[in-house]
């Protein structure tokens, strides 16, 4: 299954590389010269006195006779061409078929007739040096034999002279007999072996199969390069992605998180892909997402009586992973029926696009310039109403977040929610989610399959381990498909400027009380924690007695209509701005103009005091 996974990843290179070794050996075949081949088949005789004695002829001795110089200069006067006898045993082969007398001679060259010539010369060329061989060894020994005879008939002629010449009983006479009985008999054994001799018809061999017309060039062999070069290509192909996928150090699945580094699984989602938005609750994945609520609310630490538990949720690398994971795990916190507050600091948040597309009125920028209590600022989820969010707004990504400030937000919210989720990006490049993680209960990576590596994973967990801070696992989920702009909150617009002096600074309308004449977002009801009534009655001012134009208490999580809901619950002593300084956090929007704080709605101590 591994190599099958691999394979599947690494198709496209397989595929790619096949086909440029299929159009190497396609270019190849077009590049190389076209030449044609033409056989002639040679049956071969013994030849000369042994002729019809049965005896084979040694082929092999042949085939290098075939291919001599002497053959080559005899087909060169065949083919009456001026090329070097050199050159035309280059383009010769010749082969033996096993178990027979016959001799295959194979010649190529650039044109058809030029092939079936060239084949049919030498042969015929080998032929004819053959004969001729034969013939003059026969009529050097017939010619010899002829010698002798003419030779010996002198002698017997003398002998027989002698004979002649002297008397009947004499010694002379009879020693000159048996000289011609010698002879005779010798005279005999040479005409006896001239006799075949003359009767000899040599025959070296024949042309059993002439060389024939090529219709198709042998050379280039256009399926035998197309399919090597495929081959090679594939094979390559092969290396090339095996060495990508052991140099590629993305996660893509639970194992290699576990495996590689050590870190706890708590969740693989399915790999099948899903739209950025927030799942119901039949959905496969917000079941997944239900099981590790589950899993979290009975192995998370106990928070502190009267404060929600917080679960920080970081990316790992770029990418909408973690605020996928945060809306739906929000979400299936928020169907228990458990007040469920999100807070993102990640300008790039896919939360906004995941409510559909939600404009709030106020943001974490707003809160963070102290325009706002974070209450104020949250906005309900369409669809659950305990679930609230806090979009980040206009962030600048340059500037990193106070964080003094943002616990100030958290503790707010973790005591009227029963749970709070922080979504931030990767560690490596938000200082913020180093510095929230020792203060919150719990901290999960999410790892985005296919498009996290190992190395920012541990970049991720360094981060962490140097803070001490709580991390509970990792969360693996697909590689999601959309991976395009979120839809991001508008900016508020900006009063109109008119000319003349600086104005001061507007007195900001106080926190929670409407605009004229605005709609009302912050009337949704916010029920409070349990355990938290009496704290909040114990810090609540007393009520305002009659005249003074201040508003008495109202019970805290109640709006009723047509009155203001009530402020957040007093900052404690600790947190109160220290008099004579302002501590403002300065978005994107505050660089705008050429005099930024003319229009900045944060709240400075002679404000504060009037």
């Amino acid at each position: 299954m591994t190599y099958l996974e691999w394979l599947r990843r690494r198709w496209w290179i397989l595929v790619v590389a096949a086909l440029l070794g299929a159009g190497a050996g396609m270019l190849v075949s077009q590049v190389q010269t076209r030449t044609y081949v033409s056989t002639t088949s040679l049956l071969v005789r013994q030849v000369g006195q042994d002729a019809n004695q049965g005896t084979k002829v040694n082929l092999d001795t042949e085939a290098q006779v075939v291919r001599s110089l002497v053959v080559a200069e005899r087909a060169r006067a065949l083919l009456k061409t001026a090329i070097p006898p050199e050159d035309l045993v280059r383009s010769l082969s010749v082969t033996v078929p096993p178990n027979s007398q016959v001799l295959q001679i194979v010649y190529e060259a650039q044109s058809p007739e030029a092939a079936q010539a060239g084949s049919h010369s030498f042969a015929q060329a080998y032929l004819d040096l053959r004969l001729a061989t034969a013939t003059r060894s026969l009529e050097n020994e017939t010619t010899a034999l002829k010698q002798q005879i003419t030779e010996t008939n002198k002698q017997l002629a003398a002998v027989a002279g002698k004979i002649a010449g002297t008397p009947s009983n004499s010694v002379e006479r009879a020693r000159a007999e048996a000289d011609r009985n010698v002879l005779t008999n010798q005279l005999a054994s040479l005409n006896s072996r001239l006799s075949p001799l003359l009767s000899i018809v040599l025959d070296p061999g024949e042309i059993i199969s002439d060389a024939a017309l090529p219709r198709k060039p042998s050379s280039p062999n256009t399926t035998l390069n197309l399919a090597s070069g495929l081959g090679a290509g594939l094979l390559f192909g092969i290396v090339v992605a095996l060495v990508l996928d052991r140099l590629d150090t993305r996660v893509r699945r639970g194992r290699d998180v576990a495996e590689r580094l050590g870190l706890p699984m708590l969740l693989e989602l399915p790999p099948r892909p899903t739209g950025l938005t927030v799942l119901p609750a039949a959905h496969e994945v917000s079941r997944e997402l239900g099981r590790l609520r589950n899993v979290l609310q009975s192995t998370m630490p106990e928070s502190r009586p009267g404060r929600g538990r917080l679960l920080l949720l970081t990316d790992t690398s770029p990418g909408p992973a973690a605020g996928f994971v945060v809306g739906n795990l929000a979400a299936a916190y928020a169907r228990t029926g458990a007040q469920v507050a999100v807070v993102t600091t990640k300008p790039d948040s896919p939360l906004a696009g995941m409510l559909d597309g939600v404009r709030p009125r106020h943001t974490l920028a707003d809160v963070l310039r102290h325009d706002v209590s974070a209450l104020t600022a949250l906005t309900p989820a369409p669809g659950l109403n305990q679930l609230r969010v806090l979009l980040p707004g206009n962030l600048d990504t340059e500037v990193e977040l106070p964080v003094a400030t943002m616990l100030e937000i958290l503790a707010e919210l973790a005591a009227r929610f029963d749970h709070v989720l922080i979504e931030t990006a990767q560690p490596t490049a938000a200082v913020e989610a180093q510095a929230l993680a020792r203060h919150v209960d719990g901290v999960i990576l999410v790892v985005e399959g296919g498009q996290t590596r190992s190395s920012e994973i541990t970049a991720a967990m360094r981060q962490f381990e140097q803070v001490d801070a709580p991390v509970l696992g990792a969360v693996l989920t697909p590689r999601l498909t959309d991976r395009g702009p979120t839809v991001r909150p508008a900016p508020p617009t900006s009063p109109a400027r008119r000319e003349g002096p600086p104005s001061p600074r507007p007195r900001p309308t106080p926190a929670g009380r409407p605009q004229p004449g605005a709609p009302n977002f912050e009337s949704t009801m916010i029920l409070p924690r349990a355990g938290a009534g009496a704290r909040d009655t114990a810090a609540r001012p007393a009520p305002a007695p009659p005249g003074t134009g201040k508003s008495g208490p109202v019970p805290p999580g109640m709006a009723k209509s047509g009155q203001a809901p009530p402020p957040g619950p007093p900052k404690p002593a600790a947190q109160q701005k220290p008099t004579g300084k302002s501590t403002v956090y300065r978005s994107a929007r505050d660089t705008d103009g050429p005099d930024p704080s003319r229009y900045s709605m944060a709240l400075d101590p002679v404000e504060e005091r009037e």
